[in-house]
């Protein structure tokens, strides 16, 4: 295993938040977020705010991966690349504390016991743990 496999799996991470919620906050039909015709004005807004969030955040998580840079390849910056991305995932959990609030689509019939996106949650998180618990046994050996 090398840096090049630690910064892959952070990548991956970030990508996956990136496009994955573009398609199912905003391209997958029926809409159930960004454009869905139910939800008020200011929720689309904080729906857009969010996608637009991540969007930003996993760039700079690419720019500290594969950018030129003094510093670059730091442990800071590795963990910075991790950190951007997976403060997204592990928000998917204190947001569920709010009375009412869903993991669910709205209109979606549970088919599981959790939420598809908390399972999806947990899992890159914890490829994100070992990306950087491999970084730093990486950075022990030299």
């Amino acid at each position: 295993m090398t840096v090049f496999t630690v910064k892959v799996l952070i990548a991956f991470a970030g990508v996956a938040l990136t496009l994955g919620g573009w398609f199912f906050d905003a391209v997958k039909k029926p809409y159930t977020h960004l454009f869905n015709p139910h939800w008020l004005p200011h929720a689309r807004y904080h729906s857009a705010l969010w996608l637009f969030s991540i969007t930003l955040a996993c760039v700079a998580s690419l720019g500290l991966l594969w950018g030129h840079y003094p510093g670059q390849d730091s442990q800071l910056a590795v963990w910075m690349a991790a950190f951007l991305p997976g403060l997204f995932y592990l928000s998917f959990f204190p947001s569920l504390l709010f009375r009412s609030a869903s993991a669910w689509d709205d209109g979606e019939t549970p088919f599981m016991p959790v939420a598809p996106q908390l399972l999806v949650a947990i899992i890159i998180l914890l490829v994100l743990g070992g990306a950087l618990w491999l970084d730093t046994h990486l950075r022990q050996a030299v």
